[in-house]
């Protein structure tokens, strides 16, 4: 009971000092606003990776100006975008260039009947956002056209091509989807976990750079104490910043599910990458140097996390998706031992060390 009593005080001196930390402030500023806009930043990467999933987003109609007569006009009123008819190209362009419509097309005057090549001809903003909107809204106008063409010319070819099924393909999965329960839902759960594991380290190495370790070991609280209380700061604040960041991600309309199993996760990881920070730490005493070596193990767990089916980032992301259930209790007792096979190693071999000559 002195022990957790001694350990207690320390976590309450480190939870005050928190709100002094610069470095944990600015990261906590960084993901509130991650985690607040997640919305519109799923809709930016994915319009970046994959233009095309943007047409599942209710966007404005795009205003095209039409200049001439032709069967491609008819397909293009069907469509979704606004058209504006000019009688000729140099009028189309004026409005084009003083950003009245968003793009001009030129109706071919060839005939889908005829021998000769359809030329269409585009013209497009050149900013890549917008001409990404436009684009996407002709897209299917121009299939449906290029489709009419190929059925009427296609009769002059001698034989029937061949038709390729492909309805039995699966269908990617939504970029949407991926973004957020892939990407996003995981970077913020881990990321305070990430943190935590540097913030350790910077609180023990300030105690041995600023010589106020031997001054806190004469005191009755032994080292092993002040070690603990450090490191229980550090995970707590783990879970704690994970809720904050789901609960914003909801109020984004994104449905998170199992949340307490993310949170149970994130404070057992936490509690492994803090427990290696401050093996680091003890070990080299030199912020510097024990930044870099947990910077290198860092990522050496972050590689090796993708030889398991259920490493840490897939079970969150199958745990936010509600793809596995109380099945990821017996993977949280697995890295839990983890975590209680590196703590007691510390403190065998880390601790004893300081504390033999410090009685408590």
């Amino acid at each position: 009971m002195l022990f957790l009593a001694d350990t207690g005080v320390i976590v309450k001196k480190e939870v005050k000092s928190l709100v002094f930390e610069k470095t944990l402030i600015l990261a906590i500023i960084v993901q509130l606003l991650i985690a607040s806009f997640s919305s519109l930043i799923v809709i930016g990467l994915a319009s970046f990776f994959d233009p095309s999933s943007l047409s599942n987003y209710d966007t404005p109609r795009a205003n095209v100006g039409i200049v001439g007569q032709g069967e491609l006009r008819q397909f293009i009123e069907k469509s979704q975008v606004n058209p504006h008819y000019y009688r000729d190209v140099d009028s189309a362009l004026v409005a084009f260039y003083n950003n009245k419509i968003d793009a001009v097309i030129v109706i071919p005057k060839e005939e889908s009947g005829g021998n000769e090549i359809i030329n269409l001809v585009i013209y497009l903003p050149k900013s890549d956002i917008r001409g990404t909107f436009v684009t996407l809204e002709l897209k299917k106008p121009l299939e449906e056209y290029e489709g009419y063409v190929r059925d009427i010319r296609g009769e002059r070819i001698g034989f029937e091509p061949i038709k390729l099924y492909v309805d039995n393909i699966p269908k990617k999965t939504s970029t949407y989807f991926e973004f957020i329960f892939g990407i996003l839902i995981p970077l913020l759960v881990f990321t305070p976990v990430f943190i935590s594991g540097g913030l350790i380290i910077d609180m023990l190495t300030e105690e041995y750079e600023r010589k106020t370790m031997d001054l806190l070991l004469v005191t009755p609280v032994s080292f092993s104490q002040i070690l603990s209380g450090k490191m229980i700061t550090a995970i707590i604040i783990v879970p704690a910043q994970a809720f904050l960041w789901l609960l914003l991600v909801r109020l984004n309309g994104v449905v998170v599910h199992n949340i307490g199993l993310i949170l149970l996760l994130s404070g057992i990881i936490g509690a492994i990458v803090v427990i290696i920070g401050a093996i680091i730490a003890v070990k080299y005493k030199k912020r510097m140097i024990s930044q870099y070596l947990y910077s290198l193990v860092l990522i050496l767990m972050f590689l090796m996390g993708y030889l398991f089916t259920n490493s840490p980032f897939n079970l969150v992301t199958r745990l936010s998706a509600d793809s596995i259930g109380a099945q990821a209790l017996v993977y949280c007792g697995a890295y839990a031992a983890v975590a209680v096979v590196l703590y007691m190693g510390m403190m065998r071999f880390q601790v004893s060390g300081a504390d033999s000559g410090n009685p408590e």
